[in-house]
Parts: C-alpha cells; sequence; structure tokens
C-alpha cells in the first residue's frame, strides 16, 4: 500500500485536484481532501511537496516500431547545415560498420542554413561505397545516396515520386523505397530497438501507446514483433494495423486497423502533397494528392466497420478530411455502431461544417500539437504555403467548442513522443485563440488517450477502483504560466503502483511474453 501527499492532479471529468490517493494492489483505492482512518494514523506517507502526482500520459498515435528503429541510428533534426548532416551520416557510418543500410531521420530543409534538402550527390561525397537512406522529418520523403539507389529495384525506380539526379523519393516511390530498406532489418535488431523503446517511452511518462504498425516489414514482422513484446511490457500497446485488407486484421484478432501509410488518405505539408480544394497558395498547380478514390475508401471503411473495427485514418488537408469523414459516415449508415470511435489523425485543414458532423457522429480526433512548435517546420513555411487557410490550421479550441473528443499523440519519429512538449503544444498554439487551457491540455494527453480505445474504464484519470498506473512531474502544471510548461519534468513513471523497471534483456522479454500470451494488446 501507498499513500500520497500533495497535489493529485486526477484529470477527471471535473478536473478535480486532491490532496490524497492510496494504493494498494495496483488499484487506487481513495483520492480525497480527508484522509480517513485508518490510513490517517499510518507512517508511510508518501510526501510530493511541490512535486504532483497525473495519471501516466498516453501517446495517442505513434509510429513505435519505426520511431524504435530511428532511435538507434543516426538524428539529423538538430543539424544546422548540410555540412553537418553530412558529418553526422559519415561518423555514424564509421561507427556502425555492420549495418546493410544506414538509415537516419529527421532531415529538415527548415532548419539548415542552406534552406535546402541534402543531395545525393553531396550524400555520396562523404559515404560512398554504403547505402544510406535519410528519411525527412515528415516521414514521408527521403533522400538516397547512389549505392542506395543501386539496391532499389526497377518497379521502384518506376513509381510516381522517384527522382534519380537529386536521389529524392516521395510519394510512392518514398514508400516502395522504405518497404526495401525495412526488409534489411532483423528481427533481432527491430526487437532490442523496441525495447529501448519501450524503456524511452517510459522516461517521458508514456503508459499508454497507441502505435501504427505495418510499414512494409516481411511478413508484416513490426505488429507481430510489437503485439508480442508488448504483452510481456510494463506499457500497454493498443496496435492500428496499417493495411486496407481487413482479413490480415481479422486473422490476428486485432480490434483496429488504420493509421498512415497504406491507409493515408493523403500525404502532408513538408513535401506538399496534402491533399487540398484548392491549390497551395505558392504553387499554383498543386492541389496535393489523394492516394484513393472517394469509391475505394468507402468501401475500406464500410468493410471494417460491418467486421467491427475501430477504423483510423490519416488526413491532412481539407479535401482528405472531407472524404475521410464522408466514408466514415456510409459505413454508419450502411451498419449503424453507436460507440465505434472511429478516429481521424492530424486533421489540420478541417472545414467547419465537417467539424459539426464529425461531432454528430461520434467521430474522434487525434492532434499532434508538437508540430506547432517544431522549428522542423515552422509556421512561415506553413503561412506561405497556405496562405489565409493557416488561419484556421488544427483549431484546436474551435473542435472542442463543437463538442469533439480530441485526444494528444506526437506522430514519432517526427517529433519526439514526449507529452510535455505536446501539452506545451497544446497551450501555445501559434494561432493564439486556439490555444486551451492546461488542465485540457493534461487530459488529452491522459483520459482522452484513453478513452479513444475504450480504456477510460481503467486508466486515464486518477479515480477510485482505476489501475494505479500515474507519473510524478517536479511540479505541479496546473500552478505554470503556460509559457512555462517545458520546466515540467517526468521523476518517475509508477505502473499499477510499482514504479517501472528499465532494462529488461530480450531474453527475459520473451520469456514475460509467453507467460502473458493472452494479454490483450
Amino acid at each position: 500500500m501507498q499513500i500520497f501527499k500533495g497535489a493529485i492532479v486526477t484529470c477527471d471529468q471535473g478536473g478535480a485536484v486532491y490532496q490524497y490517493l492510496v494504493e494498494d494492489g495496483g488499484r487506487i483505492i481513495f483520492v480525497g481532501d480527508e484522509l480517513p482512518e485508518p490510513w490517517s494514523s499510518q507512517g508511510n506517507i508518501v510526501d510530493l511537496g511541490e512535486k504532483a502526482l497525473l495519471p501516466a500520459f498516453g501517446d495517442g498515435h505513434i509510429h513505435f516500431s519505426s520511431w524504435a528503429l530511428f532511435n538507434a541510428t543516426f538524428d539529423l533534426r538538430l543539424a544546422t547545415t548540410l555540412a553537418e548532416v553530412g558529418a553526422l551520416i559519415q561518423a555514424y557510418a564509421l561507427r556502425e560498420r555492420g549495418d546493410k543500410v544506414l538509415l537516419g531521420f529527421g532531415h529538415s530543409a527548415h532548419s539548415v542554413a542552406e534552406q535546402r534538402l541534402i543531395t545525393r550527390a553531396e550524400i555520396d561525397a562523404f559515404v560512398q561505397e554504403k547505402p544510406v537512406y535519410v528519411v525527412c522529418y515528415d516521414g514521408h520523403s527521403a533522400i538516397a545516396n547512389s549505392a542506395m539507389l543501386s539496391l532499389l529495384p526497377q518497379k521502384v525506380c518506376a513509381q510516381h515520386g522517384f527522382d534519380r539526379a537529386s536521389g529524392i523519393l516521395r510519394h510512392e516511390a518514398f514508400l516502395a523505397a522504405t518497404d526495401v530498406v525495412s526488409s534489411t532489418v532483423s528481427p533481432l535488431r527491430l526487437a532490442k530497438n523496441m525495447l529501448l523503446g519501450m524503456d524511452t517511452l517510459a522516461d517521458f511518462g508514456v503508459g499508454l501507446v497507441h502505435t501504427v504498425e505495418g510499414v512494409g516489414f516481411p511478413r508484416d514482422l513490426d505488429v507481430d514483433l510489437v503485439r508480442f513484446l508488448g504483452k510481456s511490457s510494463q506499457l500497454q500497446f493498443r496496435i492500428y494495423f496499417q493495411t486496407m485488407q481487413i482479413n490480415k486484421v481479422i486473422r490476428r484478432k486485432l480490434p483496429r486497423v488504420g493509421g498512415c501509410f497504406a491507409c493515408a488518405l493523403d500525404g502532408c505539408f513538408g513535401v506538399k502533397d496534402a491533399a487540398l480544394f484548392a491549390p497551395y497558395s505558392d504553387d499554383p498547380h498543386n492541389r496535393g494528392i489523394l492516394f484513393y478514390s472517394d469509391q475505394q475508401v468507402n468501401d475500406f471503411a464500410r468493410a471494417a466497420n460491418r467486421a467491427g473495427l475501430q477504423i483510423q485514418l490519416h488526413c491532412i488537408g481539407d479535401a482528405a478530411v472531407v472524404q475521410a469523414v464522408n466514408a466514415i459516415e456510409q459505413a454508419l449508415l450502411d451498419f449503424p455502431r453507436s460507440d465505434h470511435r472511429h478516429t481521424l489523425i492530424h486533421a489540420c485543414l478541417t472545414p467547419e461544417d465537417m467539424m459539426e458532423k464529425i461531432a454528430k457522429l461520434g467521430i474522434v480526433i487525434t492532434l499532434q500539437p508538437g508540430f506547432l512548435v517544431s522549428p522542423l517546420e515552422p509556421f512561415s513555411y506553413l503561412e506561405r504555403i497556405l496562405g489565409e487557410r493557416i488561419n484556421n490550421f488544427s483549431p484546436y479550441k474551435k473542435m472542442q467548442e463543437y463538442g469533439i473528443v480530441i485526444s494528444g499523440g506526437s506522430d514519432a519519429p517526427v517529433v519526439a513522443p514526449d507529452p510535455i512538449a505536446g501539452i506545451h503544444g497544446v497551450c501555445n498554439h501559434f494561432l493564439p485563440e486556439q490555444s486551451l487551457d492546461t488542465a485540457t491540455a493534461l487530459r488529452l494527453f491522459t483520459y482522452n488517450v484513453a478513452y479513444t480505445t475504450f480504456d477510460e474504464r481503467e486508466r486515464g484519470s486518477l479515480e477510485r477502483g482505476k489501475i494505479a498506473d500515474m507519473v510524478v512531474l517536479n511540479r505541479n502544471p496546473l500552478t505554470l504560466a503556460p509559457s512555462d510548461l517545458l520546466e515540467l519534468k517526468v521523476e518517475k513513471l509508477l505502473i499499477g503502483g510499482q514504479e517501472y523497471r528499465k532494462g529488461q534483456t530480450l531474453l527475459g522479454a520473451l520469456a514475460a511474453g509467453f507467460k502473458n500470451r493472452n494479454r490483450v494488446v
């Protein structure tokens, strides 16, 4: 049994803050301001002082296997010049001689002095013999050196978005090339990276993980590894299978389908292929791309809904948002379900008439507030490509006013899976009128993440009877100004009342996986 005294920030529906919480056997058995007998006479009280106890955070949208893999390779997000980009690639090549492909992440034209992407020839000048594949920050494009291009089959080179001269791969060419790169990663390496990734998520205070898997690994290796290792983890994993082949999901007895990649309806703003009704302001002949016809999306949504699956669709531009909402509406007209919690990811440009429909249909939106404060895709760039539409970008306040349930995620590896950074982004929107207050922002990354996957009865808030998944912060976030929220630090993650144990070995995880193979993921 543990008794906590101090700021108990419950993140419940009423936003209650109490003075005491009692945990016993992994469950919360009391929260309140007056500690009754027999607990009040006990001496084993944990005094939080200036710290605060909150529900463990959730990440409502992460590419876990991809992020875990990139987390162990070279990271280009802090590079400020193309020379630094090249030097980081070269240093990694000298250090990691066993890699079949040198894989890195985070390159952005907006964060380097040259204000452009590195080219194939420039990477060749640093690393010539080893294949190099640099995925850009947006997760929708990459740059390959000459050795990498030579590995790609002709059918990949013939895909839309392939540019041999620059080495830049976009659109379908990027997806196909990423499948080739994924096939070079061994299952053992991927598993080890996932275990390290779980420990890193714990450092960020994340206890509930909504991951999208199915990114081109042979035989959907990433899906099955997350399922297997997730059963052994102290963290809770909820998998969305990124496929439009419903039978693959049903065969694995998974309850959710969708995400990005195969289930992305459009692209992103980084390469200007997010689907828009009107052209990009700086590119009058470009409206982005809808990867599927309305009929294809409608057929997928109808089949998934009839199968009882929870659907998640990537849609960034307004044309893609409308396509997604209309598809879900048609699916529910075909086969009504009162509590489906189908979800849109991103929904950056959501027309106001769609907000009313989203609320009416009970569709959830999972947002990525870290985007708003990321230097990799700055406001100045978005304003240049969107023009006046920037004034309707990620309208959090308006979504809330319509009664839409919104939850928070990172979209890692696009940004770090740090809920504190996401909470800061919610409260410091570059459109101040769309910012939310701190209490609401906390709920986006706790209760609302749990709600999205039907976990709210057990997790997401500090209430009597719920599982004691909790996080200790160095400060009470409700006492800080919104601009100071980045001062928050995670000091401890408690899962079922017990402090998270880092450093599980692969062998230990495998053994635990066999013992817990019936646990729901």
